[in-house]
């Protein structure tokens, strides 16, 4: 009997260990560290933008996602962003960013929408024109 419910405890473990990465392999998960990575970032306004992920890759324990900032104030002015990622523990942490393009605006000059400045290591967001 011990021994059966030793492998049945093995096998729970095992299980949960496993339900608890597929929870991580997810865009909200992807999305919460790129959230958290900005906040700690006081140069970001944050509220004034609307941050969304397209395109989320997994690959063990990195990751690779393209975000898109969008102005609150005039919607059609965005930023793309590729993000690469790292697990850390039970969550995703950012290792590096760079720009994928803007979008909206004039292409004949202007100002350029505000995105969020890269940490140290990260390319700078440029625009296009």
């Amino acid at each position: 009997m011990r021994p059966l419910l030793a492998v049945v405890s093995a096998v729970l473990l095992f299980a949960a260990g496993c339900d608890k990465s597929k929870k991580l392999d997810t865009k909200e998960a992807v999305q919460a560290a790129i959230e958290a990575h900005l906040q700690q970032r006081p140069n970001v306004m944050l509220a004034s933008m609307t941050l969304e992920v397209d395109d989320v890759k997994f690959s063990g324990d990195t990751a690779e996602a393209d975000a898109k900032f969008r102005s609150k104030q005039s919607p059609s002015l965005a930023v793309g962003v590729h993000y690469k990622l790292r697990r850390a523990g039970d969550q995703w942490q950012v290792e590096s960013s760079t720009p994928s393009g803007g979008m909206g605006g004039s292409p004949h000059g202007g100002s350029a929408p505000m995105a969020p400045a890269p940490s140290s290591g990260e390319v700078p967001l440029q625009s296009s024109h």
